[in-house]
């Protein structure tokens, strides 16, 4: 079975990249959703636990529950997903444990007390409570006796060039401004704040708020975590961030071909010289992506993979008994016109994770 290595050491040179760029180790929570990020969330949460950072976000009440322990504060982005009133009702009694809260339709069904953050709109029109539904909001919580532990939002510029990064930065903040004289008006306690994600905090050097009361309490650090930065080139920005996974895979058979004989289905491939084949164990059903004829694809060790990848195995020029197919998925996201998120999330939940 293919495995996923997980260099800690990496891990820590990331965290005290990102600590070095905030100056305050309390202004780092980290993001778990999706198995952190196909990582592996149980690896990866223990990991921040060293580091005893004390906030986490997570995609849904099971990825809540696997790291309870770990964190004093986990919130749950979409709580509506993989939803299981067990697990519901277990996350509702859990002290350090929030619900994200994108509606005000959702926002009606919660029972009384239950721990929310209100999540809103500051341009991006994705998902979240505008700003002119704050009023109902607030009625709805104090109806209900909801305790706000927070408010925010999701800045979905943090890549690009633009002037829209400092707009949504803007809107965010006249929200803030109406949340804060909403928690007067309904003498409930100024929420934390967050807007920020990886990107967002390395361009944030420029943008901060001078107004401490309305200031972001920390970064929602997600891709930077694991090793990489989407940003746009023009910034210049060069953190030397480390990945922290690498796909190993471990050999099935090994064949001998002679110059001109083909692989796999229907001859995709065609070996130009004398040369040993060998298939090794993992495939687009493990969630590894289709390597299609006319992509050129090396594993680390530089051994060339062979179009078209099956179901559950590839072929590459090696006979050794594992190869490393990437230690740096960066290669493999350009081959595919994508980026790195989505090559790691589709790993498979049951490849082994191992933490070196």
């Amino acid at each position: 079975m293919p495995c996923l290595k997980i260099n800690q050491n990496h891990f820590f040179h990331n965290y005290q990249i990102l600590k070095n760029l905030v100056k305050n180790e309390d202004k780092i929570a980290i993001v778990l959703k999706d198995n952190a990020y196909g990582h592996g969330i149980l690896e990866i949460a223990t990991l921040a636990h060293q580091k005893s950072i004390k906030n986490a976000f997570v995609k849904n009440m099971q990825e809540a529950l696997c790291i309870q322990h770990l964190f004093e504060n986990i919130s749950i982005l979409y709580p509506q997903s993989c939803f299981l009133q067990t697990h519901f009702e277990t996350c509702l009694k859990a002290p350090n444990i929030f619900f994200c809260v994108a509606s005000l339709d959702f926002l009606k069904t919660l029972p009384n007390n239950t721990q929310i953050e209100l999540k809103v709109n500051s341009g991006m029109n994705r998902n979240g409570i505008s700003k002119q539904e704050l009023q109902e909001a607030f009625n709805i919580i104090t109806q209900k006796n909801l305790k706000l532990k927070g408010v925010f939002t999701h800045n979905g510029y943090g890549d690009d060039l633009g002037a829209e990064f400092f707009s949504q930065n803007l809107q965010f903040l006249l929200i803030k401004q109406e949340i804060l004289q909403l928690t007067k008006s309904f003498n409930i306690p100024l929420p934390r704040f967050h807007s920020l994600s990886s990107s967002g905090a390395f361009k944030d050097n420029i943008t901060h708020n001078p107004d401490d009361l309305l200031s972001d309490c920390f970064y929602r650090f997600g891709i930077a975590f694991y090793g990489y930065l989407c940003i746009d080139s023009v910034f210049n920005l060069k953190p030397n961030l480390k990945p922290i996974a690498s796909l190993w895979a471990y050999k099935i058979s090994t064949c001998s071909l002679l110059k001109g004989q083909t692989i796999g289905y229907s001859g995709t491939s065609k070996v130009l010289e004398d040369t040993q084949i060998s298939t090794y164990d993992i495939g687009y059903g493990d969630g590894f992506f289709r390597i299609k004829e006319g992509m050129e694809l090396k594993t680390k060790e530089g051994y060339k993979i062979y179009p078209r990848a099956s179901m559950d195995c590839i072929s590459i020029q090696s006979i050794q008994e594992e190869v490393c197919i990437f230690e740096d998925v960066s290669a493999f996201a350009k081959a595919f016109n994508t980026i790195p998120y989505e090559i790691l999330v589709h790993l498979h939940s049951y490849i082994p994770k191992k933490i070196i």
